[in-house]
């Protein structure tokens, strides 16, 4: 049987035993997800078992030893913290000790409740703050995608647990103020009229427009696995997908886009 880690990654752990889906989401309703396997093609593989027991608010210990009893080993020491209610995890790379002098809170659990991606609704009550105001979102787990968004946007963060259910997720520039520009800029070697003519009869086409969060993500995820070397992935979107874009680059791929509208933008997704 396959030798585990803190570091190893949800999706290896399903595919060396698909008991796995079952173990981790008896763990925390968190989990539960992984039983839709749309939704586990895009989260397993960008989660390990560290960042899921950090979501799931238990200690490594648990997730390691319930692994352990369908038959997974350990080489030697399983990485195990305690994880508390009262427990904090930092992840600033430049170890900043947090101000937290004026707290601006957002609660974003009503809005993931009406089934709406709080992204854009936390990205405009940044622009609203200066440098000295620290953002609070609440929460019910800690927004793994979007701290890692936000950490190359130039952002401190750390994250508390005060009760059962509930994660305290605090935000602090460190680095000047947010860009006015274009959030996602991304420097790519082709444009996008030059990506259109370079792929030109070798594009698959989807339209993810009309379909719910998380769907468009876990589509083009799916549908960009099945595009051959030389060939692009052809996207009709409402918007630019935020979580989408640092998956991507951190699968390889390169992209460029072309708004027609505000509610209609065009993505070609290629290697």
């Amino acid at each position: 049987m396959m030798i585990i880690s803190a570091k190893t990654k949800i999706s290896k752990l399903i595919e060396s035993n698909e008991e796995t889906i079952e173990v981790i989401s008896s763990i925390n309703r968190h989990f539960k997800k992984l039983k839709n396997p749309f939704l586990r093609k895009a989260l397993a593989p960008r989660v390990n078992i560290s960042d899921a027991a950090r979501i799931g608010g238990v200690p490594v210990c648990i997730m390691i030893d319930k692994l352990k009893e369908i038959g997974f080993t350990t080489a030697d020491d399983c990485g195990c913290e305690s994880v508390s209610p009262k427990d904090k995890y930092r992840n600033n790379n430049k170890n900043i000790d947090m101000r937290k002098e004026t707290i601006v809170e957002l609660d974003v659990r009503p809005i993931l409740d009406g089934g709406t991606d709080p992204f854009e609704a936390i990205m405009a009550k940044i622009k609203t703050m200066d440098d000295s105001h620290t953002l609070k979102i609440i929460n019910t787990f800690e927004p793994i995608p979007l701290l890692n968004i936000l950490k190359k946007k130039g952002y401190a963060y750390e994250t508390e647990r005060p009760e059962n259910g509930v994660v305290h997720t605090y935000l602090e520039k460190f680095d000047g103020e947010l860009s006015d520009g274009d959030d996602n800029a991304v420097v790519q070697e082709l444009s996008y009229k030059q990506a259109e003519s370079k792929f030109a009869g070798r594009m698959t086409e989807i339209d993810v427009r009309d379909l719910e969060m998380p769907m468009p993500m876990v589509t083009i995820l799916e549908e960009i696995e099945k595009v051959g070397e030389g060939n692009a992935l052809y996207v009709h979107h409402k918007k630019l997908p935020q979580y989408l874009i640092p998956e991507l680059e951190d699968r390889g791929y390169k992209w460029v886009s072309n708004e027609i509208d505000k509610a209609n933008i065009k993505l070609i997704i290629f290697k």
